[in-house]
């Protein structure tokens, strides 16, 4: 059976670029807050590495260390540069723990490890952006999927969903994909409504994922992140 909702209220259509404060650099555990991340870092590895199993060693070498120094000095900027040279420095000291097994190897006939495949992984490679600005996506969509959950009568997440992987489709159709995602039937102006307010809510959340991985987070630094990662359609249409 579907459950009918209310078009009454107010519908939410600003975003608030500054609403979170807290900012990674805040972070009470080190590698606890990296572990977010670990997806586009992993892949970034296996790109590196060549297998995801050299890439799960070497992000062993990093956890750790972040387990047992934190942070350190290196606690300002932008968390992904940080993870960028973190990516780098524990390929690096993966490959240095390759060095003396793949020599003896290589006196055997084997290959010699490659020291410079670490170089691959720079702060504004193309690469490793995609991977950043795809797991903030990720984040963002997964937390309205929650939102969703907590309120199930309020299908957020899945009208936006169907509205973006089916952007030429009918208001009825995509009243359709929702009403079998999520057992809400929603009429003509409910699905307006609630598209309005679904994007809203993912833009809100898509900006707090990017005022959590700036050192100083104010307006203006938010904005330059957004347009940097090419994020900034998810906002179109909103007052910001």
């Amino acid at each position: 059976m579907s459950t009918q909702i209310s078009s009454s209220g107010k519908t939410r259509s600003s975003v608030n670029l500054v609403r979170s404060s807290h900012s990674w650099t805040e972070a009470e555990s080190a590698a606890g807050f990296v572990l977010r991340y670990l997806s586009p870092m992993r892949k970034q590895l296996t790109a590196v590495m060549g297998s995801t199993e050299e890439a799960d060693q070497a992000l062993r070498i990093l956890l750790t260390h972040l387990v047992s120094a934190g942070f350190g000095e290196h606690r300002r900027g932008r968390l992904r540069d940080f993870l960028a040279r973190a990516v780098k420095s524990c390929a690096k000291a993966r490959l240095a723990e390759q060095a003396g097994a793949e020599q003896a190897s290589a006196e055997q006939g084997g290959t010699e490890s490659d020291p410079e495949k670490s170089a691959s992984v720079t702060l504004d490679s193309k690469q490793w952006l995609v991977l950043w600005r795809n797991c903030l996506l990720e984040r963002a969509w997964r937390a309205l999927e929650r939102m969703q959950h907590q309120e199930a009568n309020r299908p957020l997440y899945s009208v936006l969903w169907a509205s973006t992987i089916h952007p030429k489709a009918s208001l009825e159709e995509i009243a359709a994909e929702v009403e079998k995602a999520s057992s809400v039937k929603l009429d003509q102006v409910q699905l307006q409504q609630l598209k309005l307010e679904a994007k809203a809510a993912f833009a809100q959340l898509l900006a707090d994922e990017v005022v959590e991985t700036l050192e100083n987070p104010d307006k203006a630094a938010v904005k330059k992140e957004i347009q940097s990662l090419g994020i900034g359609s998810a906002f179109s249409g909103l007052t910001v």
